[in-house]
């Protein structure tokens, strides 16, 4: 299709948006741009007939819902228009957990060439009202570098079938721990990147948090030296291994009318203090909730519990060493005292 008409057909869905009356053909021919001509031409006008036509027939083709019809009280010629209900797409709507992926893909994907993109996506997201945490989205705060550094190798190696070492902080390891695998693949579950496979050391399948790899995953044997099985279901196997832990309770204190994102995730808000609301929700994954709490900055006061509480401190301290002039937020604890 030519630029010129591109460039009309354009022009004439405007035209038939911008108004709720049928537009006649020879409004369309005084007012669009691309369809002048001398209406006293009956050449011309003909020649115009035939354009506007394809164009309506070429609008048709790829979906714009174009009616016809008349305005019994304005014109008597037939006419044409474009319904915005018709016409425009359906309000994106997202579940929370749906919007929390969102977030998790635009903080995880920060290399600079994706890194525009991302925050384009989420712009265009959050313009169409889809809160997407916007604080823990684009962040400075340091999350654990496992789960950034980690994914790039344990996809090579599950794309090569190669076996991977890592450091691992399981959740009751007092020390990080040398873990042999062989990955069949990676998944997001809740906001959180795990990896499933083969145990060689345990000979039996395994489910890792990539948050909890403390050092760096390397590569280790040959290709193709294991086979991934064909039911394996990574998904499954990581909303598996986070039923199986027990929950903790986080108290904290949201100032008034700030932070809605722990607003809504609470499921006890009250009562309400001098420095603002109390707020209770549970929580599984320690390091996790406190990037995601110290995100807030002083919008948030954490108070229990006291492993949160801590957590939340070193990730503001990290905030800290990154941005120097950066006031630190209010925890319930004294950065000095730990």
């Amino acid at each position: 299709m030519s630029n010129d008409r591109t460039e009309r057909l354009v022009n004439l869905v405007l035209c038939l948006l911008s108004s709720r009356r049928f537009q006649t053909a020879t409004k369309i021919a005084r007012t669009v741009p691309g369809y002048e001509h001398d209406l006293n031409d009956k050449r011309a006008h003909e020649a115009f007939q035939r354009k506007f036509e394809r164009d309506k027939a070429e609008l048709r083709r790829i979906g714009v819902p174009l009616q016809s019809g008349t305005d019994a009280y304005f014109d008597s010629e037939p006419g044409y228009r474009i319904a915005r209900s018709d016409f425009e797409l359906p309000q994106i709507e997202f579940t929370d957990a749906e919007a929390a992926a969102v977030a998790a893909a635009a903080r995880l994907w920060q290399q600079p060439e994706l890194q525009s993109g991302s925050e384009q996506a989420l712009r265009k997201l959050r313009a169409a009202g889809i809160d997407v945490e916007s604080h823990a989205a684009t962040g400075p705060v340091k999350t654990m570098p496992g789960t950034e550094a980690a994914l790039s190798p344990l996809l090579e190696a599950v794309s090569l079938r190669r076996a991977v070492t890592f450091d691992y902080l399981g959740a009751h390891d007092e020390t990080a721990q040398k873990r042999r695998l062989q990955p069949w693949g990676c998944a997001a579950w809740r906001g959180r990147w795990y990896v499933a496979g083969y145990d060689l050391d345990r000979a039996a399948q395994r489910v890792f948090r990539l948050s909890r790899i403390t050092a760096k995953v390397r590569l280790t044997g040959p290709e193709d030296a294991y086979e991934i099985p064909a039911d394996v279901d990574v998904l499954a196997f990581a909303s598996e291994s986070e039923a199986h832990q027990l929950p903790s309770r986080a108290k904290v204190v949201v100032r008034p009318r700030r932070a809605w994102g722990i607003r809504r995730r609470a499921d006890q808000i009250g009562p309400r203090t001098a420095e603002g609301d109390e707020a209770c929700f549970s929580y599984t994954d320690t390091a996790y909730t406190a990037s995601w709490l110290a995100s807030f900055g002083d919008d948030v006061l954490v108070l229990e519990p006291p492993e949160l509480v801590k957590e939340t401190v070193a990730c503001l301290q990290n905030l800290a060493d990154e941005e120097p002039a950066v006031a630190a937020p209010q925890t319930g604890v004294n950065a000095d005292e730990l």
